[in-house]
């Protein structure tokens, strides 16, 4: 398998990026809030035979670095920073989406203000509203992060949202946990500052104005999303089709490797 590496200096930011594949066809994946690369391995496996796989770091996760400025990264620089990866390694025309949790919201607003840009988009554990439960979360951390028990919030994570994951999982991200600065954490504070505030994703996405074919999928026990707002959601899309998965929860492809066959499926059409 061919692998293509780079990284790209936009604004304040140094993005790294890899291409897995050599074909025409190009899927661009989007992380969720502090997930790398790494995540989409099992994703990259599966597809590289008949695309181009482009995996990312978003500032302030992974090997991204945020060379001057502010921590925090606002929801304009994500938006740039995606349609900058995409502009850097799309190899024939539109693309393909494939994103996960926080990243299905980055791409939903790509799609929205670039619909010429964008031909499917797979929407994994999008969430259109938070949860009462992820709130709370949301506030122990914060409480965690202000008394310096930063090795704490990943276990807060896992016992909440990610039991269903594999043990290996939960290890790794306990470690990335670990290995965080702290301008990473102060980033990753004002994403959840940001999630708080959001209490309807129109306020900030017209979700109308996506023309891509798009599939969302749920976990049918993922605690972090509102199922009757994403139900709504999926009308306000014209192309849309959602998907509930018999149980799983918020990590889809890690807890149910088969949920990449209904992927395939949806490419494929």
């Amino acid at each position: 398998m061919k692998i293509e590496k780079g990284e790209l200096k936009l604004g304040r930011f140094l993005v790294p990026y890899r291409i897995y594949g050599e074909a025409s066809k190009t899927i661009v994946c989007i992380s969720g809030a502090k997930q790398t690369m790494a995540a989409w391995r099992s994703f990259v496996s599966h597809f590289v035979s008949d695309y181009s796989v482009v995996l990312f770091d978003l500032p302030g996760q992974g090997r991204s670095k945020i060379v001057s400025g502010e921590p925090g990264i606002s929801f304009e620089e994500q938006i740039d920073v995606l349609h900058s990866v995409i502009q850097a390694t799309n190899r024939n025309g539109s693309v393909n989406l494939a994103a996960a949790s926080w990243g299905t919201i980055i791409s939903a607003a790509l799609a929205a203000r670039n619909p010429e840009l964008v031909d499917k988009m797979i929407l994994g554990s999008f969430g259109a509203k938070p949860s009462k439960a992820v709130l709370d979360v949301i506030k122990k951390g914060q409480s965690l992060f202000d008394d310096d028990q930063t090795e704490e919030i990943a276990p807060l994570m896992i016992e909440r949202f990610g039991q269903y994951i594999p043990d290996t999982h939960k290890k790794q991200i306990i470690e990335q946990f670990r290995g965080m600065s702290r301008e990473q954490f102060l980033s990753f504070y004002e994403h959840c500052e940001f999630v708080e505030q959001a209490n309807d994703i129109e306020e900030f996405i017209q979700l109308s104005d996506i023309k891509a074919s798009t599939l969302i999928v749920s976990g049918e026990y993922d605690a972090i999303l509102d199922q009757d707002n994403i139900a709504d959601a999926s009308t306000r899309i014209p192309d849309c089709e959602w998907k509930m998965i018999p149980g799983a929860g918020h990590f889809l492809h890690w807890e149910r490797p088969d949920i990449l066959h209904t992927y395939s499926e949806f490419l494929a059409r």
